[in-house]
């Protein structure tokens, strides 16, 4: 093949890999989420739902580890595509949930302000203590969890490409069994 035929070639698929949505988990750890999922109603009535498959995006509260479990207090952000993808603080956060994870996640990841996305099962509210008073929270039980490392800040806020720029630190888990 010629150089100019390879170069086209491969200008096209970067430009078509480019209008390709972002995604941070494969499709089949996204089968059979609920698309219609109602976070509002499912936040005031935990525990009189049957479990769904969902996926949200949040900001990180406080994370707690104890016996090879995470609890991640969340506060609930919409999933956008753009500028960035991924959880954004558009002044719309709609409520607080916990996320369950029955692993080991490192630490620099559950500071607060970190952003996530989870995809798990709805599970009966949990109770955590916030400031050493106990507060009932929705729970997702977290199938896999991906998380940026932004300090509090925006993902869009981190430039993509170029030398001497703070890249962003992020990085998927996915538990291996219930």
């Amino acid at each position: 093949m010629n150089r100019s035929l390879m170069a086209t070639l491969l200008l096209a698929s970067l430009g078509l890999s480019a209008c390709m949505p972002y995604r941070v988990f494969p499709p089949e750890v996204l089968e059979g989420v609920d698309p219609n999922f109602d976070f509002a109603r499912w936040r005031m009535m935990p525990n009189q739902a049957e479990a769904r498959k969902i996926q949200l995006g949040g900001l990180i509260l406080q994370a707690e580890v104890k016996d090879g479990s995470v609890a991640i207090v969340t506060t609930q952000l919409p999933i956008v595509e753009s500028p960035a993808y991924g959880p954004k603080d558009t002044g719309k956060r709609s409520g607080e949930f916990v996320v369950t994870y029955r692993g080991h996640i490192r630490q620099n990841f559950l500071q607060r302000g970190n952003r996530l996305i989870v995809v798990g099962t709805t599970h009966a509210a949990s109770v955590v203590s916030v400031n050493d008073i106990p507060r009932s929270f929705p729970t997702v039980l977290a199938q896999c969890l991906h998380l940026w490392n932004t300090g509090g800040r925006d993902i869009s806020d981190f430039p993509s490409y170029g030398g001497g720029y703070e890249p962003l630190e992020e990085q998927t888990y996915c538990a291996t069994a219930p």
